[in-house]
This record gives C-alpha cells, sequence and structure tokens, in this order.
C-alpha cells in the first residue's frame, strides 16, 4: 500500500513507501498529541454539518461552486475524524480535485481561500505545501497535511443557527408574499368595483398608484424587512378600500338569504336564472397519491424487472406506488422510465447516506427514498403544505426524486438553484401543464456524471 504525494501547485504524483516516517516538520500533525479538536456532539455525523452548511449557504455566502467543493471535501474524509482528538483533514491533491470537478487548479485555490476567509477552513503545512497522509488499518488518520476541516466542527452550533434563523426568515418571506398577492386581489377587484359604480375619492386613487407601483414578482434583492414593510401598506390600503366600498349601514350580519338570489359580493345581488339554489356539497374523498400502496415495484416508477436486484442494497422490494398520480396531474412525468438504482446514482452523497439511513438494515428503494426526501425538503426550504401538494398531484416516487433533483441543482456550478422551493414549484407547475419530464432531469445528471469520472 503507497501513501499518496501530491504538490499544491503542480499536482505533481510521488509515491511514499508505507514504512515512511511522517515528517518533522514545525506544524507536523498527528493525531493522538498534535491539535486535538474537541470533535462533533455526540449523534451528529459530518453528513449533519454538510446539511447544516446548505441550510446556512445564504448567511454564510456560500455559492453552489463552494459548497459543491465543500461537499467534495466532507466526502473524502472519515467517520472518525470527525471525534474528539482526531481532525479531518483532506490531502487529496489540489489537482485530483481540480479533475474531479472538471475545473482549474487556480479555481480550487481560490475555492479554499474563500472557504477560509469565511472561517470554515485552514491548511494544515509540512513546510513546502505538499499534501499527504497516511491512515491505519482501522481507517484512523495517523499523520496528515492538507486542507483541514476543523473549523466545521469548532462552529458547528452557529452554523446550525444560522441555518435555523434563516429557514425561519424563508417562511416568513414566503408567508409575507402571500399577503401582498392576496391584498393586491383585494385591491385589484376593489379599484374594479369603484370605476364600475363610478366611485371616485383619495383612497381609490391610492389603491390604483398602490396596483401600479406593485412588482408582479419579488426577486431575492427584496429583503424580508423591506416585504414586511409593503405588506403593512399595502395591507392597510385595502382595509380602507374595503371601508369606502362597504357602506357602515352593510356591516351588520345578514339575515337568511332570500330564495333564488345569488350573493357575487357584499354589495351586489342578482337573481340566480337556474330556479331555487339546492346544491349539496359532494362527498369528499381522498386526495389522488395520498395513499401508499406497498408493492414490489411502484407504478409508473422504474420499469425494473421483478427480483432485479440493486448492487449493494440487495432486491428492490416494497416500494412505492404512484397511484396514478401522474395522470392526476396533468399526464405523465417520465417516473415510468426511471430506476430507483438510477436515482441513487445522481443524488448527491449526502442524500445517498440519508437513504441508507432511512433504509436501515433492509435494503434502499422507493420507501426509503420517499423518507429521505421529505427530510431534505425541510431544509432546502420546501414546506409541509408544498411538500403534501407535491406527493398529493405527482405520487410519492414523482414528488422524491424532485427533491433529488431541487437538491443537487443546489450545487451545481453550471446551472444552479438559489431558490429550490421556487424550484420545485416551477416543476408542479409543469407538470400541471404536461412538460414535466423527470427522466430527462435523471438521464442529465447521469451523464455529467460519467462526463467528470
Amino acid at each position: 500500500m503507497e501513501t499518496l504525494l501530491n504538490d499544491m501547485h503542480t499536482g505533481q504524483d510521488l509515491s511514499l513507501p508505507t514504512n515512511l516516517p511522517p515528517p518533522k516538520g514545525r506544524n507536523y500533525f498527528c493525531c493522538s498529541d498534535h491539535y486535538p479538536s474537541p470533535g462533533l456532539p455526540k449523534g451528529v455525523s459530518r453528513w449533519d454539518v454538510l446539511r447544516a452548511l446548505k441550510m446556512a449557504r445564504r448567511s454564510l455566502g456560500l455559492s453552489a461552486a463552494l459548497l459543491e467543493y465543500v461537499e467534495l471535501l466532507i466526502v473524502r474524509t472519515n467517520d472518525l475524524d470527525w471525534i474528539a482528538g482526531a481532525a479531518p483533514i483532506v490531502f487529496t491533491g489540489v489537482q485530483t480535485a481540480a479533475r474531479m470537478l472538471n475545473v482549474s487548479v487556480r479555481q480550487i485555490n481560490h475555492y479554499e481561500r474563500r472557504l477560509a476567509d469565511a472561517g470554515l477552513l485552514t491548511w494544515r503545512d509540512s513546510g513546502n505545501r505538499r499534501r499527504y497522509g497516511k491512515r491505519g488499518e482501522d481507517g484512523t488518520l495517523l499523520f496528515a497535511f492538507g486542507a483541514d476541516l476543523t473549523p466545521l466542527i469548532e462552529r458547528y452550533d452557529k452554523i446550525v443557527s444560522q441555518g435555523e434563523a434563516e429557514l425561519l426568515d424563508q417562511q416568513l418571506r414566503a408567508k409575507t408574499i402571500g399577503v401582498i398577492r392576496s391584498c393586491r386581489r383585494v385591491l385589484s377587484d376593489g379599484v374594479c368595483e369603484a370605476n364600475t359604480c363610478g366611485l371616485t375619492c383619495d383612497v381609490v386613487a391610492q389603491a390604483s398608484d398602490q396596483l401600479a407601483r406593485l412588482p408582479r414578482t419579488f426577486a431575492p434583492s427584496w429583503s424580508t424587512a423591506e416585504l414586511c414593510q409593503l405588506s403593512l401598506e399595502i395591507e392597510a390600503v385595502a382595509l380602507e378600500l374595503k371601508a369606502v366600498l362597504s357602506p357602515a349601514d352593510h356591516t351588520e350580519t345578514s339575515g337568511r338569504a332570500e330564495e333564488n338570489v345569488r350573493h357575487h359580493n357584499t354589495t351586489n345581488t342578482s337573481p340566480n336564472p337556474g330556479g331555487t339554489c339546492n346544491w349539496t356539497a359532494p362527498e369528499r374523498t381522498s386526495p389522488v397519491g395520498d395513499e401508499l400502496i406497498l408493492q414490489k415495484e411502484p407504478a409508473h416508477a422504474g420499469g425494473m424487472d421483478e427480483g432485479e436486484r440493486r448492487s449493494g442494497h440487495g432486491p428492490v422490494i416494497d416500494q412505492l406506488a404512484d397511484a396514478g398520480a401522474a395522470e392526476a396531474g396533468g399526464g405523465s412525468t417520465g417516473i415510468e422510465h426511471i430506476r430507483f438504482d438510477q436515482v441513487f446514482d445522481v443524488a448527491s452523497p449526502m442524500m445517498q447516506h440519508m437513504i441508507i439511513e432511512e433504509a436501515g438494515q433492509g435494503p434502499a428503494n422507493w420507501t426509503a427514498l420517499d423518507n429521505a426526501a421529505a427530510k431534505a425538503a425541510s431544509y432546502l426550504g420546501v414546506g409541509p403544505t408544498l411538500w403534501a401538494q407535491l406527493r398529493a398531484e405527482l405520487g410519492p416516487a414523482a414528488a422524491s426524486v424532485s427533491i433529488v433533483i431541487a437538491e443537487r441543482r443546489l450545487t451545481d456550478p453550471d446551472n444552479p438553484v438559489n431558490n429550490p422551493g421556487g424550484f420545485v414549484r416551477a416543476l408542479l407547475a409543469r407538470a400541471h401543464s404536461g412538460k414535466l419530464h423527470l427522466h430527462k432531469s435523471i438521464f442529465g445528471l447521469m451523464k455529467k456524471g460519467e462526463t467528470r469520472q
């Protein structure tokens, strides 16, 4: 067995015999007695660190490319590197990392400087900036020189707090935008009604001016504080407009409606031409895709032959059924062309780890993917309501694949997604118009992975 020696600048690969003792430079690192780290809290893994970084990506100023490089570094460590007394040091050569990410060596150096400036990375230098290390038979890091991720351990609690604050900010932002859009409809209907009635006053003019200045969409440049201020302003105008259009003598609760009268709004009524209104609510039924049907192969999800096995994960059994949800959502989503093993292969390393964790002692399958996707949706900013809607309208399998794609696109340096929640909503809109093709996205990720290898 040989230890790989890499030069930071040239990426030159040299071979060292295993019996070569570690160098005695001034920054010599040995896991047993030098630079001991406090280790991650009990029950926290390196994947929890990566998940926390992705949740706090905006407040930490991490771009998609930086997140992808951090993920590569964490993947190149071992679970034993994150315990107390050890250190997660990555001694993979810069040229090797550049080749894996299909970027230049200069870009890798730029990534590391950015991470160091953010306080998320430091270096263990052997004196000549060469990166190498050696592990014991049990995987313990005996000595290493390279990029040191110990700052992630030291700042873990703070990063988690930043991620939680960012998630709350996203939820408040989404709720505030919903209030603004609701008030926009009130203003639009109110101004239209005022113009129809020939009503002119300062409140109507103010409402018309407010409508003209409201943007159709809210870019990320709008801060949450600005959105809250706008929400208060437009809500106040909407209340004033309602008061103008609804006279005081009509504010009391009305009695029983007259027969053959249908109420359009609070001020205008018209006879119902259809005769006596005897409408009754239809029976309430379960939403399509709300039920999980366990079977050997999910309907419309993969086309696996019975008994087919995924390498390393056992037979694919007891998988989720779409229950016809794809058809109910406006046509095929392409899930019928996708196998589970293809989805697993294109998932990020962290997502793969979450799927295996959900599978437990059993095989990784669509059920484990569905459970892992539900957890991933929470840190991606996909709220419970949107996640439930996605599963109900697309089916559990297609919804889970959508989350896998959104999570991968979060760290895609070529075409990153800055708002995963908006990305998922766009996928849902495509499904409604019959233009959602999940299999093309999966095949595209597979091809990109083959190109980088």
